[in-house]
């Protein structure tokens, strides 16, 4: 459990092993505030390569990330002690991308019916980002466990609690990600 020093801020709010305990609605809500602001601080950059990795464009992540925040900050806001917060915001991110997902393949299948088929990506020169293009061709699931592990630099017991599966589960899908990875990039060369 991520741990602020919450009594000097807040003489009327005291730390308690499993959360905070406070005295009113106004601690409770600068308690949350507070959690936000260092869980946005800390984690914000990752969150929105999160989104990224996860398919979404910059605008989409940014939006994805800003809502994620918000409902922490609503949901901390409500009384809710949440033990990791920073990994409640990068589950929250992961299901809100693949809401958008939803929404956005139900949109193409609409389109594609309608008006036709879209171009090609673009094909990046640049090895890191080669290698990244390669990540985002992989199954959701490797995809999600590999940029966690690799570029949020969370363990595998938080990836699991950020994807909702067990730690072995990620272990696992990180192990595959990474040799279709290789096999792929030797293929490549």
């Amino acid at each position: 459990m991520q741990r602020f020093a919450l009594p000097e801020r807040l003489p009327y709010v005291t730390v308690l092993s499993k959360g905070v305990a406070v005295g009113d609605d106004l601690a409770w809500d600068l308690a949350a505030r507070h959690t936000v602001e260092n869980v946005a601080a800390a984690n914000g950059q990752q969150l929105f390569g999160f989104a990224r990795r996860l398919g979404l464009p910059d605008e989409e992540a940014e939006e994805v990330v800003q809502e994620a925040l918000l409902r922490l900050w609503r949901t901390l806001g409500h009384g809710t002690v949440i033990e990791a917060p920073a990994a409640w915001a990068f589950r929250t991110t992961y299901r809100l991308a693949m809401d958008r997902h939803r929404v956005g393949r139900r949109w193409q299948a609409f389109l594609d019916r309608h008006v036709g088929q879209r171009d090609a990506p673009y094909a990046p020169a640049d090895e890191l980002v080669a290698v990244w293009a390669e990540v985002d061709r992989l199954p959701p699931r490797q995809r999600a466990v590999l940029y966690l592990r690799y570029r949020a630099d969370l363990s595998f017991e938080a990836i699991g609690t950020v994807l909702g599966i067990e730690p072995g589960s990620a272990r696992s899908n990180a192990t595959r990600g990474v040799a279709t990875l290789r096999d792929r990039l030797r293929e490549e060369d």
